[in-house]
């Protein structure tokens, strides 16, 4: 049998239970008023954590693509760069790191526009 919340409309009492799913109400055991059962939360909560907590900076429902773009610009300003004085020529035009300009001149690529 499953465990569910019942409260008094009148005292305010909330007490769990292990009861049937068919019991709707219960004896209040503070007022003898009826206790009625309580829906179950089914669907979690939204969170509201500090990302931040120097700047007090909020979780946002864009989190998940400014967190992205971060990443993007990261690996396009600082790992790229790296990356060419690392590897090849060759391996650095296969990747898109570095692309021939119009006048035949190799230059860093920039990164893929955003849609």
């Amino acid at each position: 049998m499953p465990k569910y919340i019942f409260t008094c409309d009148k005292c305010r009492e909330s007490k769990q239970m292990i009861t049937s799913s068919a019991t709707e109400t219960i004896s209040c055991p503070q007022c003898s008023n009826s206790m009625h059962r309580q829906f179950p939360s089914i669907a979690g909560q939204q969170v509201y954590e500090t990302v931040d907590p120097y700047t007090n900076v909020k979780w946002t429902k864009d989190q998940q693509e400014e967190v992205k773009d971060r990443r993007d610009s990261h690996y396009w300003e600082i790992e790229v760069p790296r990356m060419i004085e690392t590897y090849s020529l060759e391996t650095c035009i296969e990747n898109g790191w570095l692309k021939y300009n119009d006048k035949g001149e190799l230059i860093i690529n920039k990164p893929p526009k955003k849609r």
